[in-house]
């Protein structure tokens, strides 16, 4: 009765030997900690340096795009419709007029970039025609637009 009693035994632990093996491999992730990749540094002189970027052109250069528009079955822009995109007054704004002399400056921003320019000076394919007391006027061949300097007030501290 032991002879048959004990091939049945041998089975059972080998089966369940087989099941710990299994379940602890199963764990074992959870049980250690990651250990992270080591790169080597890359040495100071080893990397290219980034390729130099041509300027632009200027938006008037694009302007068959918008005689054109690619979109439309026609191929010609939808009467009464603009769509040259945001105008000049509201890319740019106006921060600043300094005035020395018989000269002035105006500084503007478009977003975080700040510029000063003067009269004659070229921003956008626009010309800047005069730098008044509180505007810029512009010129170019599409028209005529004003930048306006717009006063902020300044909050008064308040009183303990």
């Amino acid at each position: 009765m032991i002879a048959a009693w004990l091939p049945a035994l041998r089975l059972n632990h080998a089966l369940g030997g087989a099941a710990a093996v299994l379940a602890f491999v199963a764990i074992w992730p959870w049980l250690m900690p990651p250990v992270p990749a080591i790169r080597p540094l890359a040495a100071a002189g080893a990397s290219a340096p980034a390729p130099e970027l041509a300027p632009l052109p200027p938006i008037t250069s694009y302007a068959a795009i918008v005689e054109r528009p690619l979109f439309a079955p026609s191929r010609r822009p939808v009467p009464g419709v603009s769509v040259i995109g945001p105008s000049i007054e509201s890319r740019y704004r106006l921060v600043g007029i300094v005035s020395s002399g018989g000269k002035r400056k105006a500084f503007i921003a478009d977003g975080s970039r700040r510029s000063e320019i003067a009269e004659g000076d070229n921003l956008d394919g626009w010309t800047v025609k005069e730098v008044a007391q509180d505007r810029v006027l512009l010129i170019s061949p599409a028209g005529a637009a004003a930048l306006r300097l717009s006063r902020t007030t300044v909050p008064e501290p308040a009183k303990p």
